[in-house]
């Protein structure tokens, strides 16, 4: 039987960008919450994505908010995204075992993602459809929560779902603010 599959571009660029993005908020957490952290699960689709981190305590919104920013940083920056084939023993001595935070990866090659010199991970996701950070567009954290002793969920959107995102609790503050009378930074 012959069967004809057609990809719909625009949702898989959108769950590229989420891909992408986790990639960026891992190294970005690492950077600001210290190098112990580490992915321990992730979730993406187009519209949204979540990456469960390793930490000691609960991260705070002050925290989570310096995350946002190097990440949004590093998109103003426009990083290659570049994807290479590298033999395992290469990779490793290369980038060390960083490279399994999605877990062990199977073969004796790796498919290695790199945002420029930020990170460097193996993996087998769409990632082809991103060139650079600035096709993220936008990263915005819009949930944490504690998964577990241990492990900080972290929920992120990016590109056109950022701006919906931002765009909703917009107006969600104007009608409150109008139903209750008062101007937005009294709520």
């Amino acid at each position: 039987m012959k069967v004809r599959g057609k990809v719909d571009g625009a949702r898989r660029k959108q769950i590229t960008r989420h891909h992408t993005a986790i990639h960026l908020i891992n190294a970005c957490a690492r950077q600001i919450l210290g190098p112990h952290i580490w992915q321990g699960g992730s979730y993406k689709d187009e519209k949204k994505a979540q990456i469960d981190l390793t930490h000691y305590k609960k991260i705070t919104w002050d925290e989570l908010e310096k995350i946002e920013q190097l990440a949004n940083k590093y998109v103003i920056e426009d990083l290659p995204v570049k994807t290479q084939i590298l033999g395992r023993t290469e990779a490793e001595s290369k980038y060390g075992f960083r490279l399994y935070q999605g877990g062990a990866v199977p073969g004796k090659e790796l498919r290695v993602v790199s945002i420029g010199e930020i990170d460097h991970e193996a993996c087998g996701g769409t990632h082809n459809y991103i060139k650079s950070t600035a096709e993220l567009e936008l990263v915005k954290i819009v949930k944490r929560e504690g998964v577990q002793d241990g492990v900080e969920r972290v929920v992120i959107k990016c590109g056109p779902e950022a701006i919906k995102h931002i765009e909703e609790r917009e107006r969600l503050l104007r009608e409150a603010a109008e139903a209750l009378g008062v101007p937005e930074d009294q709520l």
